[in-house]
């Protein structure tokens, strides 16, 4: 178990690579009002399409996924949507961007990279941020709780440090019942698995603006310094529009929108999410143990860190 109550939608399988769209208004029929227009990804500009399109109803978390995937299909795109969750949970729970937490104390980090200048330059990672900026905002958001951070020459840039203080940001002062959001569009990859904790033997990663100088955010890091550290009880909703995203946050269960599951939804065979096969209990008891050396070498660490590590090992125990 994970303290906090962690929902991620992902754009694709670990295998799969991500897509971006042309013309987000044009295909995907997205409101002038709903952003800047132009490139988009694939998974950010589908989700805000299904949101568009139900509008005043009640979706379930299961139904924004199957819609997702039925926009994708019809505009020839091959990426398989993906929840992931800390929680076992109830297909038929009800869809809320914020998991329902109130939205005046909620607080948002996105992050849009799109690499100008650089070999594989993006196109639409910038125009997600504002599409998912101006979404938050018209569910009650403040502004002056969203953190941006884009390659773009006006916001703080999502170098790796600035986005590993981003994490930092998030999980600061957050207490039970209240709810946080991530959003990352831009480059995802996959690297060899130093510590053999992966299935895939492969680490998946974030690729800050500065990856080649820093280095790349390996999901092990992610894991120690976002999943664990995130208060018990709060509800943090990740949106991953990148590529290799499905396993980036280590979470325990999970369900893949294809069409076999799509299939035993329909048939009533799947009620629950399953066990995230690439998740390991190991992995997660070993990131708790470096934790608490990182506490052991540091004798002025804060007794909140020891208090932390002690939950996330109960947790797992228990």
């Amino acid at each position: 178990k994970i303290p906090a109550i962690i929902l991620m939608i992902s754009g694709c399988a670990d295998s799969q690579t991500s897509a971006d769209v042309h013309n987000t208004a044009g295909q995907f029929e997205l409101p002038e009002d709903a952003g800047p227009g132009g490139a988009g990804g694939a998974c950010t500009t589908s989700l805000a399409y299904v949101m568009d399109r139900n509008q005043g109803r009640k979706i379930s978390w299961v139904d924004l996924l199957r819609q997702m995937r039925e926009k994708l299909d019809e505009e020839s795109f091959t990426q398989v949507p993906q929840l992931s969750s800390s929680r076992l949970m109830s297909l038929s729970q009800e869809f809320d961007v914020l998991n329902w937490a109130r939205p005046d104390s909620a607080k948002a980090l996105l992050i849009g990279i799109n690499y100008v200048g650089q070999r594989g330059e993006l196109r639409g990672c910038h125009n997600d941020v504002i599409l998912v900026r101006r979404l938050l905002l018209s569910k009650g958001v403040s502004e002056c709780n969203m953190m941006v951070l884009m390659d773009d020459g006006e916001n703080d840039p999502p170098t790796r440090d600035n986005i590993l203080q981003g994490f930092a940001w998030l999980c600061e002062d957050a207490v039970a019942g209240e709810g946080r959001f991530l959003h990352y569009s831009g480059h995802g990859g996959s690297v060899h698995d130093e510590n053999s904790d992966e299935a895939d033997k492969k680490d998946e990663t974030l690729c800050p603006v500065d990856y080649e100088s820093a280095g790349q955010i390996v999901d092990d890091e992610i894991h120690e310094k976002l999943i664990l550290r995130m208060p018990k009880d709060v509800s943090l909703v990740c949106l991953m529009d990148c590529c290799h995203s499905g396993t980036i946050l280590d979470l325990p269960y999970s369900v893949k929108m294809d069409d076999d599951t799509a299939q035993m939804i329909a048939s009533g065979d799947m009620p629950s999410m399953k066990p995230n096969p690439a998740f390991d209990f190991e992995k997660f008891l070993g990131v708790a143990q470096m934790m608490w050396n990182v506490y052991k070498r540091n004798p002025q660490a804060t007794m909140s860190l020891l208090n932390m590590i002690m939950r996330c090992i109960y947790s797992v125990m228990s």
